[in-house]
Parts: structure tokens; C-alpha cells; sequence
């Protein structure tokens, strides 16, 4: 039997994008195993957001072909679009198969393993949705609910390799959701480029009555929203806020900043200003007990200190539970590559002290949390024997320890400790 081992990099949708692949594989006869030694080919699901992500497996590719010169190899994800060049001159004889076309996957191993190079390029509107797939984690399905993007971040090179925004039919979306709580999902993950947009390719964002339309789904679980663009959240700001009051959705806003500073947003192209980022944030606390993450870009080029500042003054006024932090890296292709950039020193330096600043808030956000007593789904088990980790109506994390096996269960916890990566529980 033909055995394959998948490594994959990336966000929510490239481990999607994977976990379809394995099931469309193991569904043709095709065993996916875990152990690149044994396998007969390697396929390197990939991803180029950031620079340093894109070294990370371009260094991987190049061990794996020195380490087992003889294997065969696909190289998958954002990087045979976005990044063709660079690809086909480190792994001249890798197959390629873009995120466009994963379908494909059971052909391209068999055709590769014949000694054939293939290439399966060039943007195709695919739905990936309703198809075999061997889930990374059980009791969680990542759903898709569109590819692409209708923004144009003047730092972003997500849409060469993704393209325009391209949303799923509703119909398909549910059925995904049906069938994944039929197989015993409790946790749902709701991915895109930006959720906000969902349907905007059709007319207006059609997100609130997706997620009303998702909660009437029977069975008990959870569905998690993921990341919104401020400029698509405004419209639908009131019928959203509304839909997140449903039982089945996380208390959990995912929106990202980028900068705190309205120049700056206007030189990424992000079309909105800070003041819409601090409004949406207002009123949802004013409506709403839940749990705010946001992401920053610290050393956009031509940042001023006074700029810089500005944003650490906003985390500090709106204090979210949580914010990641990117350092900025130069993207080849997009328009920040015309600005000056800024030496690696200064960003380094801003990117320690708002790191600090965002651990320390988090775990002051965290502290409120002891004496906290609810119900907590769990998720997957902790590092030690005996741990479990899980999530609460908020999606705080949470630890807790029982020598019964929890996964998938919802169970009572209280709350008596906190970090600032987590919250610690015991079973009530």
C-alpha cells in the first residue's frame, strides 16, 4: 500500500486544507502516516504570510530533500502561487498543487509516483466543503466559509496566492456543520480571510443570518468566529452583536488593530480608522460579557515613535484579553516594499516592549476570572498525565485535571488560578 506523510504550516484553513487532503488520500486506498521515514512521498502543505514562516519551511523543504533525496515530493498551500519561483528552483522535481485545487491531491500522488511532475496552478473557485476528511483534533472541524479577499492590505500577499473573495453557498456550510456534529464535533471553527465578508462577493455581508441560521443546527456544541476586518464589521455591527447572543456562539471577537494610529492604517490600506475599531469594541461590551483578541504589526515602514505610541496608548485604553504581535516583514510583490523600512533593531525593540505590555494586561483580564464557575467543553489533553484543556462560553482556555477521560465532554469547572496564557480549574 502507497504511504504518504503530510507536514503542514499555517493558519486555521491551511490545517483544513490537510486534514481534506489525508481524507481524500485514505479514501482512494492511499495510507496517510505520520513518519516522513517511511513514507513513499511527502507532501508539504505550506504557507507565506510572514517572512519568517516562509524561511522556516523553505529550510524545511531543503532538509527533507537532502535527508531522503530519493522521496517524492508535493509541495502544497500558498507557496506554489505566491511564491512559484522560489519553489521550483529548490525542489525542481516537487509536484505543485495551490490551494485552488486540493481536490486534485489523489491524482497528483499517483501521477508523482509515477514520475511524473505535475502542476496543478491558476485560481479556480473551489468549494471546499462536504468532503472526506481525517480531523487533526476529533472533537473540532474547521469549516471554511469562503476563500480570497475583497481587502487589498498594502502589507498582505495572502490574496496572490488566494485571490478574490469567493464565498461558499450557506446550504453547503450547514450541511458541513450537520454532518461534523453527526460525527461527534463539538467545536466549530468558522475560517476565512475575514469572516466579515462572507457574501460581500454577492452583494452585502450575510454573516449574522449565517450564524442565526448555524445556531438552529441540533446537538450540543460550540461555534467559534473567527477573525473580522473593522471595515466589514461596521455595517453589520447592531444584526451581529444580536447573532453572538445565541448560546451556540463563543463570546469571543477576534478584530484586528494593526496599528493604533490612523495614518499608519491608511498607508496599510485598511479603510477604517481607529475610532471604528474602539465604536465596534463599545458596543459590544455594552451589549455583550466577552472576550476580545486583536492583532498588531509592530515596524510598519516609516513608523514614527509618536505613532508607536499611539498604539501602545490604545491596547492600554482597550486592554484585550489577548493580542498577537508581528513583527513587520517585507513582503516581495506588495506595495509597503515602495516605503522606507525601519531597522531591524527599532522593530525588535517595539515589538519586546508591546509583547510585554499585552502579557500583562492579560493576565490582569485573567485575574478576574478566579472564583469563576461554569461549564467548560474540553478539548484536548494537557502536557501531563492526567491534564485537560478546554474552553469556556467565552473561549478563555482553561486547565483542569481529572483522571476520567474528558475530551469532547462539557464539564463544571471553578476557577483558582491565572496566567497569562491560561486559566486553572477544578472539576466542581
Amino acid at each position: 500500500m502507497t504511504e504518504v506523510c503530510i507536514i503542514g504550516y499555517g493558519c486555521s484553513a491551511s490545517q483544513n486544507e490537510a486534514e481534506i487532503m489525508a481524507g481524500l488520500l485514505e479514501q482512494a486506498g492511499i495510507k496517510v502516516i505520520k513518519d516522513e521515514k517511511y513514507a513513499d512521498l511527502i507532501i508539504v502543505v505550506t504557507c507565506y504570510v510572514k517572512s519568517n514562516t516562509e524561511r522556516k519551511i523553505l529550510f524545511r523543504i531543503n532538509h527533507l530533500r537532502e535527508t531522503y533525496p530519493d522521496k517524492k515530493m508535493i509541495i502544497a498551500g500558498c507557496m506554489p502561487e505566491g511564491i512559484y519561483r522560489t519553489i521550483a528552483d529548490i525542489a525542481p522535481d516537487a509536484s505543485l498543487i495551490s490551494t485552488h485545487h486540493i481536490k486534485e491531491i489523489v491524482q497528483a500522488v499517483k501521477k508523482t509516483l509515477d514520475g511524473k511532475r505535475m502542476e496543478y496552478l491558476g485560481s479556480s473557485n473551489e468549494v471546499k466543503l462536504c468532503l472526506p476528511k481525517i480531523r487533526k483534533n476529533s472533537v473540532i472541524d474547521i469549516v471554511p466559509i469562503s476563500s480570497g479577499c475583497n481587502s487589498s492590505c498594502s502589507y498582505c500577499c495572502v490574496k496572490f496566492a488566494k485571490g478574490k473573495l469567493f464565498s461558499y453557498p450557506k446550504e453547503m456550510i450547514l450541511k458541513e456543520v450537520e454532518n461534523s456534529v453527526k460525527q461527534g464535533c463539538k467545536e466549530i471553527w468558522l475560517t476565512s480571510q475575514d469572516n466579515a465578508s462572507y457574501n460581500m462577493d454577492q452583494g452585502e455581508s450575510d454573516l449574522p443570518e449565517l450564524l442565526n441560521d448555524l445556531s438552529k443546527i441540533s446537538g450540543k456544541f460550540l461555534i467559534r468566529v473567527g477573525m473580522m476586518n473593522p471595515k466589514n464589521v461596521l455595517p453589520i455591527l447592531q444584526e451581529l452583536i444580536k447573532s453572538y447572543q445565541n448560546n451556540k456562539i463563543y463570546k469571543f471577537l477576534h478584530l484586528p488593530i494593526q496599528s493604533g494610529n490612523n495614518e499608519v492604517l491608511k498607508k496599510m490600506n485598511r479603510n477604517y480608522e481607529v475610532e471604528d475599531f474602539i465604536k465596534i469594541v463599545k458596543e459590544f461590551r455594552k451589549n455583550l460579557d466577552f472576550q476580545l483578541w486583536t492583532d498588531v504589526i509592530v515596524g510598519f515602514p516609516e513608523e514614527t515613535e509618536e505613532q508607536f505610541e499611539n498604539t501602545i496608548s490604545l491596547i492600554k485604553e482597550i486592554k484585550p484579553d489577548w493580542a498577537n504581535v508581528s513583527r513587520f516583514g517585507l513582503r516581495p510583490g506588495t506595495s509597503a516594499q515602495n516605503l522606507k523600512q525601519l531597522p531591524p533593531s527599532i522593530i525588535n525593540g517595539r515589538s519586546e516592549r508591546i509583547s510585554k505590555l499585552v502579557r500583562e494586561l492579560s493576565l490582569e483580564n485573567n485575574k478576574k476570572w478566579i472564583g469563576w464557575k461554569g461549564t467548560v467543553l474540553i478539548l484536548k489533553k494537557g502536557k501531563k498525565p492526567g491534564q485537560w484543556l478546554g474552553r469556556n462560553p467565552y473561549y478563555k482556555l482553561i486547565l483542569t485535571e481529572s483522571k476520567e477521560k474528558l475530551l469532547g465532554k462539557f464539564v463544571d469547572v471553578k476557577i483558582e488560578e491565572a496566567d497569562y496564557a491560561y486559566l486553572r480549574g477544578v472539576l466542581a
